[in-house]
């Protein structure tokens, strides 16, 4: 029994491997159809006629076609790549040229710099040989000086010449600053001077208001001068008529003593008491003599014109 299903075993499997072979022998040849460029028609029909099963023949298909689709995309992957490599290649012609042609536009440009700067390297030449053909003759100037001088030579004659001329500069600007310093001490000397004139204006203004103010003192000065002069005047009148007064109460009061009998002693100056003691007691002629007396001064008897004199070293009159 073992023997008979190991043969049935080994049968099957000789079947399988038969049936894989006939699959892999029509891959075989589609794949040859694929690469020899035939549709999926013409493979299919290849795979039909030789295909030995239905079940083996989908199978088959379908695996071919994964297949012609990953072929189809690996040609499209293929295109794309070298699409990309030759832009790839074209940028970096083009980058390439571009930088070339820069180098090429800079080398250029230093190329016609240098020309320029040659060109006018070429003018200064040109100008310092023609300076040095026509300073030649002071050269040959400064070697006879050098021979019939102290200087030991040329370059001795120049570095005492730059002196000199340092020399001179230090002096003009010396001079310059001297300068400075006198418009400078000018305008403030005419700003002093200003302002000096201006207060001296001041000054004559203020002056002259005070004359003013002085000839207007001066002026009421003899006016009051004037009105003190009528003033003495008067007191001077008005004096001398006292004077009369007093002298004729004394007149009137010696006569009117000699009749009446005072009470009391009575100064000689005291003319307000002589006149009262006269006036108290009247004589017939004294009576009329002050009446006369008081008539001319124009007062009352009761309120006299003047205030009594101070006694004196004059006589005292008493009864």
């Amino acid at each position: 029994m073992k023997e008979v299903r190991l043969m049935e075993k080994v049968v099957e499997e000789k079947e399988e491997v038969r049936k894989v072979g006939g699959c892999w022998d029509m891959a075989g040849r589609a794949g040859g159809a694929l690469e020899g460029g035939r549709s999926r028609q013409g493979v299919a029909l290849a795979v039909a006629a030789v295909s030995p099963s239905p079940w083996c023949c989908q199978a088959f298909m379908e695996r071919m076609e994964a297949l012609a689709e990953q072929w189809r995309h690996l040609h499209a992957r293929r295109a794309q790549l070298k699409a990309h490599e030759n832009e790839r290649l074209r940028t970096q012609a083009l980058k390439k040229a571009r930088e070339e042609k820069e180098q090429n536009t800079k080398k250029e440009s230093e190329l016609l710099g240098a020309k320029r700067e040659l060109e006018a390297l070429t003018k200064q030449h040109q100008k310092l040989s023609k300076k040095l053909v026509k300073y030649s003759l002071f050269k040959r100037y400064l070697e006879n000086v050098v021979e019939n001088s102290q200087f030991r030579d040329i370059e001795d004659i120049i570095s005492f010449y730059k002196a000199l001329v340092r020399t001179r500069k230090d002096v003009v600007q010396s001079q310059w600053g001297h300068r400075q310093l006198t418009e400078q001490a000018t305008v403030l000397l005419q700003q002093l001077r200003a302002e000096r004139e201006a207060e001296a204006l001041q000054g004559r203004n203020e002056l002259v208001q005070l004359q003013e103010s002085l000839d207007r003192a001066r002026s009421d000065i003899l006016q009051w001068e004037g009105r003190w002069a009528e003033l003495q005047d008067r007191a001077a009148r008005k004096a001398v008529e006292l004077k009369s007064l007093s002298m004729a109460i004394h007149s009137l009061f010696q006569a009117a003593s000699t009749q009446l009998q005072p009470k009391g002693k009575v100064a000689a100056g005291d003319s307000h008491r002589q006149l009262d003691m006269v006036k108290a007691e009247p004589a017939p002629c004294p009576g009329k003599a002050a009446g006369m007396v008081l008539s001319k001064r124009g007062d009352s008897p009761t309120e006299p014109p003047f205030s009594p004199g101070v006694p004196g070293h004059g006589e005292w009159w008493g009864h």
